[in-house]
């Protein structure tokens, strides 16, 4: 299988008070021909699909037209994850459909659905940890008292354990499923963070971020 990574799309988003629907109209027109053309099978999309939570006519119509023109490239699977600029209870409403053209959608933390098996016509080919952006509530209980430091010790924990437990159980149904299928099958852990005190380095023209 063939995968293409992408994010961050922000769609409706404005420079200087300027509309953008343009800019926005021909990126995705840029992929949607990359998906044709590299044979992609599956297209991920990482959250931040719209730059608020509470996107206008425009940015929906872009981001609803794209989803059915991809179903005329040969990609099979789409998975889209929310980011912390995407309304969870937005994206979510159309799952059922969306599901139905095997369009994923996973808008809120809930560790029975980020698990995604993906297949075609019956046959197993990848297992996909599909965990989007976690917010405070997701992960950490209030208590009376608590400290600053406390508070980001707990969101901290709480990503991490959240992570765990879907690699876990991802892990555990691969397991499974290579059992029944005898056959190697991938698995990918796509997720929507923040990233504090990253560094980039350039050495011997690889680029890097740690």
């Amino acid at each position: 299988m063939r995968f293409l990574h992408t994010s961050d799309w922000h769609l409706g988003r404005r420079l200087y008070g300027r509309r953008r629907e343009n800019e926005f109209s021909a990126f995705l027109d840029w992929l949607i021909n990359i998906l044709d053309e590299k044979k992609i099978d599956v297209l991920l999309v990482a959250g931040d699909l719209f730059d608020t939570a509470t996107p206008g006519t425009g940015a929906q119509e872009l981001y609803y037209r794209f989803l059915y023109r991809v179903g005329n490239t040969g990609c099979r699977h789409i998975v889209i994850t929310a980011g912390n600029h995407d309304s969870p209870s937005f994206l979510n409403a159309p799952g059922p459909l969306l599901k139905a053209m095997n369009i994923h959608v996973v808008g809120s933390a809930d560790p029975q659905k980020e698990i995604i098996i993906l297949n075609n016509q019956g046959d197993e080919q990848a297992v996909i940890c599909a965990v989007p952006y976690l917010r405070d509530r997701d992960i950490r209980r209030i208590e009376m008292g608590e400290s600053a430091d406390d508070k980001t010790h707990k969101l901290l924990s709480g990503i991490e354990d959240h992570y765990k437990l879907i690699l876990e159980e991802a892990r555990e149904k691969r397991n499974e499923l290579e059992q029944d299928s005898e056959k190697k099958i991938p698995l990918i852990v796509m997720g929507h963070l923040f990233t504090a005190g990253g560094k980039t380095t350039d050495d011997d023209g690889v680029r890097e971020l740690y």
